[in-house]
């Protein structure tokens, strides 16, 4: 038999859920005082392959700088991929590309064109973090494969030839604090697979998509390198594309997205993508090609996504890629984001931390003392895992065991 539970107590739940799973992820100390730790330095010409590497092992490369796309390696960086280990947090590194920037996204990306494929950083691993790293012209920037749940705090890519990331094996993720300062698409998701419980979050994200030279014009196509345009924000994340196959219904908040000139039409935002306090500015011709949701505020005023980059560079200690100082995420530190066309928007998602929720002082709990309780078994369900999956759907069971009476 199910127990009741007030309206008034399920407001009250709901706000201790979101403080509860809205999780900090750790900080570069946190990275730095895992039980195993391995350091990565100076500037190398080969791939860097770690096949297997423990659980909750940190990874220091602040000084790293990887040399070896395309020529070398096209995937100069694998994390992981014997192993898949848990809890992985990287802090720092960076991955820069050596070919000519004038190609065509065929010359990069299809190999029938010479071109590479590949991207800056792949790892195979579960309840990864990567704090600080940094990538410029490679095909695509970060690639998360097989194990569960990944998150980008801190990253800041630059003249990604493809996308900023490649999602394709669907795991859950999280991006916060991040700088994509040009590339062609944004977010992709193209393989098939079941998404259901699972999360994809975009907070205080920078994201602009660059209109490059010879954009995609079909497979083994060369593309024309005297037109310049670039891909979708989010590509092949409509059921409609896959047969429907279910797609991740990403949420973004406080965050600046802004496209220079579509290659044809675009995709449009997901299937049930929900935004808060985002700021899209469109640069191309005539209208805007795509839906405008609740919570968005679109603009042609380049200022605003010129003022938010200005301060992200200037938060993080940097001048320009490549010339950062050691200014690592600090979930301690939230400023108020405000990504408004008419101010500088100052975009930072780090929530305030609290390990596991406390029933609010001022709550009016139910007769039953119902609300105390489901308080007390969803603070056991965010304290019993470290993955957020997990944390979630325990917290779907328990609300299930409850009926709610006004």
């Amino acid at each position: 038999m199910k127990r009741s539970l007030t309206f008034s107590a399920v407001a009250v739940l709901i706000g201790a859920l979101i403080q509860s799973v809205s999780a900090v992820e750790p900080s570069a100390d946190d990275c730095l005082a895992r039980p195993s730790t391995t350091v990565k330095a100076g500037t190398e010409a080969t791939k860097w392959r770690a096949e297997t590497l423990p659980d909750d092992h940190g990874i220091d490369a602040r000084t790293y700088v990887n040399t070896a796309y395309p020529f070398v390696d096209p995937y100069p960086v694998s994390l992981g991929d014997a192993g898949e280990p848990n809890n992985l947090c990287i802090v720092g590194g960076r991955t820069v590309g050596q070919q000519s920037e004038n190609l065509t996204w065929g010359q990069v990306h299809d190999e029938a064109q010479g071109g590479w494929h590949g991207g800056g950083l792949r790892t195979y691993s579960s309840n990864t973090v990567i704090n600080g790293w940094r990538i410029r012209n490679t095909a695509d920037g970060y690639q998360p494969r097989e194990g569960e749940n990944w998150t980008l705090v801190n990253n800041y890519y630059e003249y990604i030839r493809d996308d900023c990331v490649e999602n394709d094996d669907l795991l859950s993720g999280a991006i916060y604090d991040t700088l994509f300062d040009g590339c062609y698409t944004g977010f992709s998701e193209q393989d098939e697979g079941d998404v259901a419980g699972e999360t994809l979050i975009f907070d205080g994200v920078l994201m602009r998509l660059q209109a490059m030279p010879g954009p995609r014009t079909g497979d083994d196509t060369p593309g024309d390198p005297t037109v310049f345009a670039h891909g979708s924000f989010f590509k092949k994340m409509a059921a409609e594309d896959h047969e429907g196959w279910p797609r991740h219904r990403p949420v973004i908040r406080n965050s600046v997205f802004v496209a220079e000139k579509f290659n044809g039409t675009p995709d449009d935002w997901p299937v049930g993508t929900t935004m808060s306090n985002v700021t899209v500015v469109w640069l191309g011709e005539g209208a805007f090609p795509m839906s405008t949701l609740p919570g968005m505020t679109l603009t042609t005023d380049r200022s605003a996504w010129d003022n938010a980059r200005a301060d992200w560079l200037s938060r993080h200690g940097c001048t320009a890629f490549g010339s950062c100082s050691d200014v690592l995420y600090d979930p301690s530190a939230v400023p108020s984001p405000d990504p408004s066309p008419t101010a500088s928007p100052t975009v930072s998602p780090s929530p305030s931390p609290l390990p596991s929720p406390s029933p609010s002082p001022t709550m009016s709990p139910s007769p039953s003392g119902t609300a105390e309780e489901a308080l007390a078994e969803v603070a056991a369900c965010v304290n019993r895992s470290t993955e957020r999956l997990k944390k979630l759907r325990c917290i779907r069971r328990v609300l299930r065991s409850y009926d709610y009476i006004a």
